[in-house]
């Protein structure tokens, strides 16, 4: 192997083609036939009454030890319905973190509520439990909480701060799907979660989400939003007397998506067992090498690989910043990316992933802002935003020191040792990374 760096003019480290085991998702044969099936006997339209919908529910509420699972069009309209659920009605307040999908935020406006954005922990880049209770007041009704790709957010003590305020706790786990708090899925703590379907999600079905409760008024309340059709079926009298009727708009699944979701299921374990062990791997063998080491994480989390990121020490480095690292390792071939603040953008935008930097809540001079008020009235100007309210989420170099790694969805044990290599070149020739930087 040639052990010039190829920053540097040397061969890249890593020749294989990951493409193979970076597929995500993964479909074959029996998604295409179980969708053949649906086309050759007129199933693409169902209600509640048996099918693929049915099935996808149950195997949902199944492996998520749940008592109740409701299929959705989408997450997004999981989280509407779950804000519903628990009782989330104009003018209560719920806070979030800004540092998220808006997909996240954008259930919260559709229940004409107020969102109040909560800084992040800098290990975690999760809700910070502190600043979450500084930030509750008596319209406060919830906490939403997002577990962040692979990271379970701190619920012993979002919990906690939840049953001493009389708060209810919804979990966003459409990113962190599998991931363990205390050896106990995420998505089963709080009072109501939902997860999503779309095609980078752990459980894809191309779109689509799924709301979970352990609630019976939960589960029925929710069912009021969106389901007319299965409402007659409701044990409590209050509930079912809605049938014929509902509260919001239809979100159901389409019967496509729950027929590759019922495949997706079948797998489910095994796939997602090779990402994880793939991930830790990856992240051992790295750690071994001089000027890497494993990413802090709290006791509550199930391994410090899981989410992807890797520490590297500057000063065992030769001083390398982040983006030469990064340019130096992209250009062995490794796919590695910056989790910094400052490279998170908003999905089809340019805006950072700080949602109280978003036009939306600071306003423009074009008047954006005023569209905010116009759904939620004259709340809509005590929404705390702007630069200077978040100073964790408007850290641009939070996480310090870190870097991303590629996850990969099939057996990948020769594509690691390469990577290996490229990581182990960049260990034992920094210093002259460090002799290219500062001349150019």
């Amino acid at each position: 192997m040639d052990n010039k760096l190829a920053i540097l003019g040397g061969s890249p480290a890593i020749a294989m083609d990951h493409d193979t085991f970076a597929q995500w998702p993964i479909y074959g044969e029996e998604e295409v036939e179980a969708v053949s099936e649906l086309i050759r006997h007129h199933g693409l339209s169902s209600a509640h009454e048996g099918g693929p919908i049915v099935e996808f529910e149950r195997a949902i509420a199944e492996r998520w030890g749940v008592k109740h699972a409701i299929a959705h069009s989408s997450g997004t309209a999981a989280l509407r319905s779950a804000l519903f659920g628990v009782g989330v009605v104009r003018g209560d307040e719920v806070i979030l973190q800004s540092a998220v999908h808006p997909f996240t935020c954008i259930p919260i406006v559709g229940c004409s509520a107020i969102p109040v954005f909560a800084d992040i922990d800098p290990v975690t880049l999760t809700l910070d439990p502190t600043d979450v209770e500084k930030r509750i007041t008596s319209r406060t009704k919830a906490i939403m909480v997002v577990h962040w790709k692979g990271m379970p957010a701190d619920m012993d003590a979002l919990l906690d701060i939840a049953n001493r305020h009389g708060l209810k706790v919804v979990e966003d786990n459409c990113v962190s799907q599998g991931t363990l708090h205390r050896g106990r899925m995420c998505g089963t703590l709080g009072d109501v979660s939902a997860i999503s379907f779309q095609d980078g999600k752990m459980t894809s079905g191309g779109e689509g989400g799924m709301l979970l409760t352990n609630s019976d008024a939960c589960y029925q309340r929710a069912a009021t939003l969106g389901h007319y059709e299965r409402l007659e079926d409701l044990p409590d009298e209050k509930y079912r007397g809605v049938s014929g009727f509902s509260f919001g708009e239809k979100y159901r699944m389409a019967t496509v998506t729950a027929a590759i979701g019922c495949v997706q299921m079948e797998h489910w374990d095994e796939r997602l067992a090779i990402r994880k062990e793939n991930d830790r791997n990856l992240g051992e063998v790295i750690t071994e090498i001089v000027g890497f080491r494993a990413p802090e994480i709290p006791d509550y989390a199930e391994s410090p690989f899981d989410r992807g990121f890797i520490r590297f020490r500057p000063d065992e480095l030769g001083g390398i910043s982040r983006e030469t690292l990064l340019e130096a390792l992209q250009a062995e071939g490794a796919r590695v990316t910056s989790p910094a603040r400052k490279a998170s953008k908003i999905p089809h935008t340019d805006l950072p992933r700080s949602l109280h930097l978003h036009p939306v809540f600071t306003g423009n001079e074009s008047g954006t802002g005023e569209l905010l008020e116009e759904v939620l009235g004259s709340a809509a100007g005590e929404i705390v935003s702007g630069p200077g309210t978040l100073p964790v989420t408007e850290d641009p170099e939070v996480p310090y020191e870190t870097i991303a790694l590629p996850s990969f969805t099939r057996p990948a044990h020769e594509l690691i040792v390469q990577y290996t290599l490229a990581f182990r070149k960049i260990a034992l020739q920094a210093n002259d990374l460090s002799v290219r930087v500062s001349s150019s």
